[in-house]
């Protein structure tokens, strides 16, 4: 219902417009009265009403200052002003402001009905258009976090001026100001040991991953972007005497979330230490990306580097002794499957940290580490289908029975788990194709089904829909929604140039219920209305 609030210094008058209309009729409540501007103010600001019917000339305040307050305030009411004085300058003051009507004393009843619903019917439009914008901005939301992705490459990467990150910030109305920065990294995949590159669609996981973004949204302190494939990362922007506490707090809450999910998942979260200029990071990132890869070692989250703890492991081992579990091949299958290429340096430190400066000066100990970690690469590749010899191939300065010290160990295992991986971005790149080709087949087959969506597409090419939604992002170059509304697009043209079908049955078939919102959003892809395309292309 519409809000009603009068302003009038005759009673009787007031009286008589206030039972002259049945406002619940005409869909709207009569909210609330007043005898002057004054009076009325406090009232206003409380009620927000969404009509104001007011005089002008009232004792302590008139109704064109009224008008001016309210107006600043709440730019969105209507206003109409009832007045029985025919002067030229307060009309023109009236228009001036904004005002929807200016009527003289004495108005009649079927006038201030017909003024009424006019009024309503404006008000209806407003609020309709404003649904759509809300709606569109929600269905290009996966668009925004791709932009935003590339952003937070400027800010990590150290390679963008500050002046072009201010910009680029300004342009997606990002506000990246604040006196200190943290960095949170987290990871979510499903809770079965990883085996494959692709994550299985799972609900649980798209609730989580809600949650998350819902949690993240509501807090001025906290931006949420995609990281890499596999993760993501909280900027965490707040004073300095509240940076820690931030952190902490979102940390948590994370937390929580996770061991919500723990017989379903496996995750990962850590943070860096902060720092008090966005300039610096870069080198948040860097400390932050050092801890990351502690995941692929045994850990099941972590604070910081400083914090690791070894009890932190999935098993009770000392980092500071000779680790068995460094030989356990799933621990170099699931960094192979899930690793870039530059965490590698990380993880081959972090890798050496387990198994112990003191077990590095063995020299058959370290034959057999080297051999460990190659014959897990071979066998990796070999599951895609590649001939062990390229591996050899690439690497042939790599001698098992000279594996050197420690130093010449490090470069010989970086160099063969980046081979593996990058033979692996070779090899899925068809893989990625062909679910691509599945989801982008699926999309054509139910574009008309309204209910459509990243989870039900991601479920058909049988992906998680986190995992789906940067692939698709990745090999289509556009994302998801924007195909998507693409598909559509192109359809409803066709229909329109070579059909009489009217907008409404259009939109209907391929896939908006309501007619007004798809000629809304063709209008805002297309350029011009439904009508004014087709009389075009006629």
């Amino acid at each position: 219902m519409i809000k009603i609030f009068l302003v009038e210094d005759e009673i009787i008058i007031r009286e008589a417009i206030h039972k002259m209309i049945p406002w619940e009729e005409y869909g709207f409540v009569f909210a609330g009265e007043a005898k002057d501007g004054e009076m009325a103010l406090p009232a206003i600001r409380s009620i927000r009403p969404d009509v104001l019917i007011t005089d002008i000339k009232m004792p302590f305040m008139d109704g064109l200052a009224l008008s001016r307050l309210v107006l600043k305030e709440l730019p969105d009411t209507k206003i109409v002003i009832v007045s029985g004085y025919d002067d030229f300058e307060y009309a023109r003051q009236a228009i001036s402001l904004g005002v929807e009507q200016y009527l003289l004393k004495p108005v009649s009843r079927s006038a201030f009905i017909e003024v009424l619903e006019k009024i309503r019917g404006k008000y209806e439009k407003e609020i309709e258009q404003k649904d759509y914008i809300e709606k569109f901005q929600k269905d290009i939301r996966e668009y925004e976090k791709n932009t935003r992705r590339d952003f937070f490459e400027m800010l990590v990467s150290g390679k963008a001026e500050l002046a072009d990150i201010y910009e680029r910030a300004d342009q997606l109305q990002i506000d990246i100001l604040s006196e200190c920065y943290n960095l949170i990294l987290f990871s979510v995949s499903s809770g079965e040991k990883q085996r494959e590159i692709v994550d299985a669609y799972t609900p649980e996981m798209g609730n989580l991953l809600t949650q998350i973004d819902s949690f993240i949204q509501k807090d001025d302190h906290y931006l949420l972007f995609r990281n890499q494939m596999f993760s993501y990362a909280v900027l965490v922007k707040a004073g300095r005497d509240e940076i820690e506490g931030c952190t902490e707090t979102c940390m948590s809450l994370l937390t929580w979330m996770f061991e919500q999910e723990k017989d379903r998942i496996d995750w990962f979260i850590c943070h860096a230490s902060w720092v008090d200029r966005l300039s610096l990071l870069p080198e948040c990132y860097q400390e932050a990306m050092k801890t990351f890869a502690l995941r692929y070692v045994g850990y099941s989250h972590v604070i910081s580097v400083q914090a690791a703890d070894p009890q932190q492991r999935h098993t009770d081992v000392d980092l500071r002794a000779i680790d068995t579990d460094a030989v356990n091949p799933d621990m170099i299958r699931n960094f192979l499957c899930q690793a870039l290429p530059e965490e590698v340096e990380s993880f081959v430190s972090n890798y050496f940290h387990l198994i112990g400066e003191e077990a590095l000066q063995s020299q058959m100990f370290c034959q057999y580490i080297l051999l460990n970690v190659y014959f897990c690469a071979v066998s990796f590749i070999q599951g895609f289908g590649i001939d062990k010899m390229r591996l050899q191939e690439q690497t042939p300065d790599i001698r098992i029975e000279n594996p050197g010290g420690p130093a010449g160990m490090r470069e010989k295992i970086t160099k063969i788990l980046t081979c593996a991986i990058e033979m692996r971005e070779e090899s899925t790149r068809g893989r990625y194709q062909t679910m691509i080709q599945t989801a982008v087949q699926f999309m054509e087959e139910h574009y008309a089904d309204e209910s459509l969506n990243l989870n039900k597409v991601a479920c058909a090419a049988n992906v998680s829909a986190n995992h789906f939604s940067a692939l698709f992002s990745q090999e289509m170059k556009q994302t998801f929604i924007e195909y998507l509304t693409g598909l559509r697009m192109r359809r409803a043209k066709e229909l329109l140039r070579c059909t009489d079908k009217r907008s409404g049955e259009i939109a209907l078939e391929v896939g908006y219920k309501d007619a007004h919102y798809f000629s809304f959003l063709f209008k805002k892809t297309q350029g011009c209305t439904p009508s004014g395309y087709r009389s075009k292309s006629r």
